[in-house]
């Protein structure tokens, strides 16, 4: 295989697995993003670092109430769901991170973030979307 091929397999496999790397990004791109549902909320900053790539800054995700039910958030590209990150610490807590990165081969247009409640049928809720400026 060769190294053209290499890369591009590489990078199919990096769009599959939301990377956890620092980014770098312009603060002209910072874009927040928020959502809420009964029990839980998050918020996070979107930062375009090109138009495969992203970086979310300051993600905060709360468990609003007190029901022993954990909560999570995930971001969404157009037909594609990154992974969940989730809060089971409980009552009145909040997890945060400073940086969580991803990427998608072929491009991505928009993201958005969705909270959930973790119960037999999940309650969620989805943000707004933010553009992709590289798009």
């Amino acid at each position: 295989m060769n190294k053209r091929g290499i890369t591009a397999v590489a990078a199919g496999l990096a769009a599959v697995v939301l990377g956890f790397t620092p980014g770098t990004a312009s603060a002209a791109d910072n874009q927040p993003l928020s959502a809420s549902t009964t029990g839980a909320s998050v918020s996070l900053t979107v930062d375009w670092t090109g138009s495969e790539s992203f970086t979310l800054r300051n993600v905060k995700l709360s468990d609003t109430s007190c029901d022993a039910h954990p909560v999570y958030f995930h971001v969404t590209a157009p037909g594609f769901q990154f992974p969940n990150h989730w809060n089971s610490s409980g009552c009145g807590t909040t997890s945060t991170w400073s940086s969580l990165s991803g990427s998608l081969v072929g491009g991505i247009h928009s993201l958005g973030v969705t909270v959930c409640r973790d119960t037999t049928f999940d309650n969620c809720s989805s943000s707004g979307l933010s553009i992709n400026p590289y798009d």
